[in-house]
């Protein structure tokens, strides 16, 4: 049950009737169609027919259909007994499945025994990582090989590295290889993100983050590296203590909410130093390694633009705060003042680094760089989970991205990610029976993803006035992560 979401009564037999189904794969649109669901699978999509008896009818005339969308970088299992309100938002916004980044030992545990919590409309669990490499279990190659193999025995889906240097980072990376289990996350600063591909790693997120990414792209590499490498990992216990564990998962929290408000002078240097030298030549080179490696970019345009406008308006004025937990805002506006007492220099090397990225952005899309659509919602200072995969959207369409791309990151590039293409993310017979149906071409403008008509979960139906009761349950009782 959920405090949110009312079951739905539309379900079992459905048909979606008289819609354009919109293919992510091929860009296909293709009007007239009856999509039929039973069983939470679609049984058929052909063109429309006669209205049968024996099923519910969601009429879909001047409409669009889509599978419904994926985020890729999520911490919602971070409160596991308390996720009701994030989950409610996911389905309101159309997220009906999801890769959980921070993982441990007591998480992995449930998900084998069917105990993490379900809640009416939940999203599916698609991936889950271990404990997050960080100086606590990494601070050494032996004690990085021996996180991983750790993970691999616990049935982690992939391994995170958080806070690592380039020697603890390739270790871990090595032996992740050995052991056929994946490896992203944070590149260390220290580490040539040339090196990772050519190692196998699996995903980069957040461009980097940091400078790490762009000093590949700069004229100047070496000088940019070099200031960049000075950059300290946090002050996190590399001894394991009785309460270490909990003493360094405080700290980490506190960082995450917003990490940029820790920018050093130095660290500013190397966003302005990287930005001013930047090198179009170079940043094609890279992204065609990426290519050459399938060396997966998550960009979370939306954390990285909280991170570096962490006191502006569009933040902590954003009218959708009201449908998160009061002690999430209260750490939420600490992070915001703290920011805001940043250096000036240090917050305008920021903001101008967010040109940066948009452009890198729209590099690595031009040259095919393999990508997909995550948010670091939860926990993540200004991300309002569910809305903010439509932010990303945003952010991405800023970057130049066009509405077919935007699509297949969140839907079949998700399936090809997580290396179940064709095992979800198209409307066609034997897919799940998760779907949106929008009022607007998701082909002619990004825009129409968050035009939701109704969402279709595990086969069961919400309306649009079904979502939106959803969302005053969420706002009169606050409680998303």
């Amino acid at each position: 049950m959920s405090r949110y979401v009312e079951p739905s009564s539309v379900n079992g037999r459905v048909v979606v009737r008289d819609v354009t189904v919109v293919d992510p794969l091929d860009g296909r649109r293709t009007p007239g169609q009856d999509v039929v669901v039973e069983g939470g699978r679609i049984t058929s999509v052909s063109a429309t027919g006669a209205p049968t008896s024996d099923a519910h009818v969601v009429e879909g005339r001047g409409r669009f259909v889509v599978p419904a969308y994926m985020d890729m970088h999520l911490h919602a299992l971070n409160t596991p007994k308390d996720v009701d309100g994030t989950y409610a938002l996911m389905l309101a916004n159309g997220v009906v499945g999801f890769r959980q980044m921070s993982g441990n030992r007591a998480l992995l545990k449930s998900r084998s025994l069917g105990t993490l919590p379900q809640p009416t409309g939940a999203p599916a669990l698609k991936a889950i990582a271990g404990d997050l490499l960080t100086p606590l279990n990494a601070s050494t190659t032996g004690g990085a090989v021996q996180a991983v193999r750790e993970q691999h025995r616990d049935g982690a889906d992939f391994v995170k590295a958080g806070m690592t240097t380039r020697e603890t980072f390739l270790a871990a990376l090595k032996e992740a290889n050995r052991l056929g289990i994946r490896l992203g996350g944070h590149l260390p600063a220290d580490l040539d993100p040339r090196e990772a591909a050519r190692g196998g790693v699996w995903s980069i997120e957040h461009l980097g983050p940091g400078v790490t990414v762009f000093a590949a792209a700069s004229s100047k590499e070496g000088e940019v590296r070099a200031t960049n490498a000075a950059r300290k990992l946090p002050p996190i216990p590399k001894v394991r203590i009785p309460g270490a564990d909990k003493l360094a998962m405080k700290l980490i929290k506190g960082m995450v909410t917003n990490p940029a408000t820790g920018t050093s002078e130095t660290e500013a240097h190397a966003y302005k130093l990287a930005d001013r030298t930047y090198d179009q030549q170079k940043a094609e080179e890279l992204a065609a390694l990426f290519v050459e490696h399938t060396t997966w970019q998550c960009p979370t345009l939306i954390r990285v633009h909280t991170q570096q406008f962490g006191d502006s308006p569009a933040h902590t004025q954003d009218p959708r705060r009201r449908y998160m937990a009061p002690e999430e805002l209260r750490t939420w506006d600490k992070s915001s003042r703290k920011f805001s007492q940043l250096p000036d220099v240090t917050r305008d090397a920021l903001h101008k680094h967010w040109a940066a990225q948009l452009r890198m952005t729209k590099t690595f899309a031009d040259a095919g760089v393999s990508m997909v659509a995550g948010t670091d919602a939860c926990g993540a200072a200004g991300i309002i989970p569910g809305f903010a995969l439509h932010d990303e959207f945003d952010h991405l369409a800023e970057a130049g991205l066009d509405p077919l791309t935007i699509l297949r990151m969140t839907t079949t590039e998700a399936a090809r990610f997580l290396g179940e293409e064709g095992e979800f993310g198209q409307i066609a017979a034997g897919m799940p029976a998760d779907l949106v149906l929008l009022d607007e071409d998701p082909l002619e403008d990004h825009t129409a993803l968050r035009r939701i008509a109704g969402v279709m979960r595990d086969g069961s139906w919400w309306s649009r006035a079904e979502l939106d009761a959803v969302l005053e349950c969420v706002a009169a009782k606050p409680g998303a992560h």
